[in-house]
């Protein structure tokens, strides 16, 4: 114990039975410590410990769950954009099906994606076949050609 820590000690007694002495003495090698008044002093810290956790419990709880949401934030919102990307991959290879008879090049397939991704976002992520199967690809590519 270097001369700060013992001008801040206080010295005191303490009344216990012969088992929990013993017992101290058995684990007093375990507990890493060097003397005994540093095993009681770090059984006591220990104990106040969990009175604080059991008696504040509550808080505990906020705070635990406030580190859990910070660490999960940075996760969730990558896997919420990747499960979007494969909603419209998924949107595109319904319509593909769908249009099954159409030959594909790049602009077409653009033109799927961009839809899909619309309907993505305006369905959040759910996938309507029956809208995508009574609306026809030629109707929505024409009309676009059309307009342009």
């Amino acid at each position: 114990m270097n001369t700060q820590e013992h001008k801040n000690t206080l010295r005191t007694s303490i009344y216990t039975d012969e088992e929990t002495l013993t017992r101290c003495r058995v684990l007093f090698g375990e507990a890493g410590v060097t003397s005994f008044s540093q095993f009681v002093k770090k059984a006591i810290d220990c104990y106040i410990e969990r009175l604080v956790a059991e008696n504040h419990s509550a808080f505990l709880a906020k705070e635990i769950r406030q580190a859990v949401r910070n660490e999960l934030r940075p996760i969730t919102a990558r896997l919420s954009k990747g499960l979007y990307r494969y909603a419209v991959l998924l949107d595109m290879l319904c319509q593909i099906i769908a249009y099954k008879d159409t030959d594909w090049n790049s602009d077409d397939l653009e033109f799927l994606r961009v839809q899909a991704n619309v309907r993505t976002a305006k369905n959040r992520g759910n996938i309507d076949l029956k809208t995508l199967l009574s609306d026809p690809y030629d109707n929505i590519f024409y009309e676009l050609e059309d307009t342009e």
